[in-house]
């Protein structure tokens, strides 16, 4: 195998691979990326069995072939190397050979024989606006939770209806929903399932300039797809909670307040909260909101925004953290803020678009 790549177009198809393999795999060929030539075309791909990626790459091909190599040590050496053709070819016993400008390198590599496949799309699919499916990953996957014990959290839910595509993600505190009706064709029957937070963070990545994505289904795996990249995930297996069921329908305290406005006084104001549990408070009064926070070993501080209601009271305590990654997700200038007293989930969304909605569960009130 002889192949010729100009540096960028080889960096950022390894970039891409590299968040497949960690390097903390027991089997060596899954720390490796396949490099393959033939068919006219050139082909990069990594997969830890959970994960798969193939993505297409420009190159000239001087001699069809195929060898797999250390992602990390391809990686590291192409980044530190002048922007200049990248030479790669594979020699004796084999071992890979990259040359650019004056410099020669030789990394042992490892046969593709044993190289999982990646499944590629065929039959059945559908394709989504590629703007749509990144936004609303980026408005969801936050919510996601990382605990471990409840593994069927440590996903985004797709829900795939007739009538929209909505995706979910939850941690049992938190809770945060994203709806659009761009999937064509329309399913004919709803199909849910939950995509690990692996991949759906790898498909922001790789489809990332993206126009339009197909989506498959095969068994237990779900398949992203463009003209140029394949991604592959096995799908996780459990039933997730009916979500649906914990959405209010009853917060008649409704403020509007200015996002950025907010998470200012959140953000300062939780410098002097409780370490352990983030809790900031929020007093609303006619149409003013105090945030504040206090702790006695800190300190206390507060400060105070107006909100567009009237004749509203109320006290009430979130977790800093949670109040400002729900407010940084919402791509909106005013947000509309649901209650309907101290104990009960709120909820924050933007003025006037259904399309996205954040729930928070709150915290106990200090005296």
């Amino acid at each position: 195998m002889e192949l010729t790549f100009e540096k960028e177009d080889l960096s950022k198809a390894i970039q891409i691979l590299q968040g497949v393999t960690t390097g903390r795999n027991t089997l060596p060929i899954l720390s490796n990326i396949l490099i393959r030539a033939g068919n006219g075309q050139i082909e990069v791909a990594a997969t830890d069995l959970e994960v798969g990626i193939r993505l297409k790459v420009l190159g000239q091909i001087q001699e069809e072939g195929e060898i797999t190599v250390s992602a990390r040590k391809i990686g590291e050496i192409v980044r530190e190397l002048p922007d200049e053709d990248i030479q790669l070819s594979t020699v004796g016993n084999d071992r890979v050979q990259i040359l650019c400008g004056t410099g020669q390198y030789k990394i042992i590599g490892l046969p593709s024989d044993d190289f999982p496949p990646i499944p590629s799309v065929d039959g059945n699919s559908f394709t989504i606006d590629g703007e749509e499916l990144r936004s609303m990953i980026q408005k969801t996957e936050f919510a996601a939770s990382t605990d471990e014990t409840r593994y069927y959290l440590n996903g985004l839910f797709f829900n795939l209806t007739p009538d929209a595509t909505q995706i979910v993600a939850t941690d049992g505190r938190r809770l945060s929903i994203a709806t659009h009706d761009s999937l064509e064709p329309k399913p004919d029957e709803p199909i849910s399932v939950i995509v690990p937070l692996k991949a759906v963070r790898e498909v922001v990545k790789t489809f990332a300039e993206s126009p339009v994505i197909q989506i498959s289904l095969k068994e237990n795996q779900i398949l992203f797809a463009d003209d140029n990249a394949t991604l592959v995930s096995r799908l996780v297996d459990g039933e997730y909670p009916k979500y649906e069921k914990i959405i209010p329908d009853n917060n008649d305290i409704q403020v509007v307040v200015e996002r950025e406005k907010l998470i200012g006084p959140i953000r300062r104001v939780s410098l002097l909260a409780n370490q352990n549990t983030h809790s900031v408070r929020l007093d609303l009064e006619n149409d003013e909101m105090r945030v504040s926070a206090r702790t006695p070993e800190l300190g206390e501080g507060q400060e105070t925004l107006d909100i567009g209601s009237e004749e509203v009271e109320l006290e009430i305590a979130f977790d800093a953290h949670y109040l400002r990654d729900a407010l940084s997700h919402i791509d909106a200038h005013e947000v509309v803020m649901e209650f309907k007293d101290s104990l009960s989930a709120a909820i924050i969304k933007p003025v006037e678009d259904g399309s996205h909605l954040c729930l928070i569960m709150p915290m106990r009130l200090d005296t």
